[in-house]
């Protein structure tokens, strides 16, 4: 009856392993994943496996009372967690909610600047801020580098569900400390998640540094903003027109360019980087001939693209085969007739 039982929870923690994982795919699918999520959901995944595997193998080749304790160990750790978890939230010492300002400020002014961020009170936060420094930056939390008061504004947007925020307020707060001089620069890699681009735009005039490094990466800010949405496409051109450089490098030796048609190759979910691809040859004038350290280039990216979309039958999209036109004349060959013209 107790090898069943087990039997049992191990399958019980397989269902519950594959519903976290497919529901990661589900949630993350047409965003940008930060490296820090995609890396923890990556661990914890690892993790349950070996659990589940810790508690099926040793059953599964032998019955003898050691391996039924050593599977019943880990078949009910899971549970066990979980149920710690529950019980935690419940006892009394744990019902007290800790603001995001206590969280991220020390002292009481500090604390009462970002609790009118958080409240949604902007005629209180004009008043605070008076004659305030509004650079300083806050508690280091979670291994993250402490927030100047503009950062904490936009971080409140970043879980809607367990901190609701007023979006009209919210935008009045971030409008308020920009026209007080707190420093933008920082706030940017996680305003383009947050934010869209008209509001991004506000930071950028502001005198944000779009050359700045990505949101807990350390590749140049550009490369997080382009994606499968045309939101964030959009936000890639704003950043461009804004002053960063088309030319940069990813950590691979990719530019933009490359990075983008890479990245697209002939995926449907991605046909809408096409349309960037082509501002940054049309518009941005950026460097079509650049050579990775790898011996790639665009010219190879989209041979190799187009060859596939040959022999797959693909159908690209208008904006794939422009900018095989645009490269045609600007005497970049690329192989093949035109895909589907």
């Amino acid at each position: 009856m107790l090898i069943k039982i087990i039997w049992i929870l191990v399958g019980l923690n397989t269902l519950a392993l594959l519903f976290f994982i497919g529901a990661y795919f589900v949630l993350s699918s047409g965003r940008n994943v930060d490296t820090m999520e995609s890396g923890w959901t990556f661990i914890l995944s690892g993790l349950g496996l070996l659990v589940i595997l810790l508690a099926a193998i040793p059953l599964r080749m032998s019955q003898s009372t050691i391996s039924i304790v050593f599977s019943g160990f880990f078949a009910f750790l899971p549970a066990c967690i979980a149920l710690s978890v529950f019980v935690s939230k419940k006892l009394a010492s744990h019902k007290k909610v800790l603001t995001f300002a206590a969280t991220y400020y020390k002292t009481k002014t500090q604390q009462a600047i970002a609790s009118a961020i958080e409240n949604n009170d902007t005629v209180l936060l004009s008043q605070l801020i008076k004659g305030e420094d509004l650079n300083i930056q806050g508690t280091r939390v979670w291994d993250w580098d402490g927030l100047n008061y503009l950062q904490f504004a936009i971080r409140l947007r970043s879980n809607p569900i367990s901190f609701p925020f007023n979006d009209e307020a919210n935008i009045t707060a971030i409008k308020i400390l920009l026209a007080n001089g707190c420093n933008p620069t920082p706030a940017l890699p996680e305003a383009v998640k947050r934010l869209s681009p008209e509001k991004v735009a506000l930071l950028l005039d502001a005198g944000a540094n779009p050359n700045v490094a990505g949101f807990v990466n350390p590749n140049p800010l550009l490369f997080d903003v382009i994606g499968t949405r045309k939101e964030d496409n959009d936000m890639a051109m704003l950043l461009v027109s804004k002053g960063a450089n088309v030319n940069a490098k990813y950590d691979n030796d990719f530019t933009p360019v490359m990075f983008a048609a890479f990245t697209a190759g002939t995926s449907e979910n991605w046909s809408d980087a096409w349309l960037l691809v082509r501002y940054f040859l049309e518009v941005a004038n950026c460097d079509y001939n650049h050579v990775a350290k790898s011996g790639q280039s665009l010219q190879t990216i989209i041979r190799s693209i187009r060859k596939e979309a040959r022999e797959n039958h693909i159908k690209m999209v208008p904006d794939f085969n422009a900018v095989v036109q645009w490269l045609k004349l600007h005497n970049v060959e690329t192989g093949l007739q035109m895909v589907n013209p």
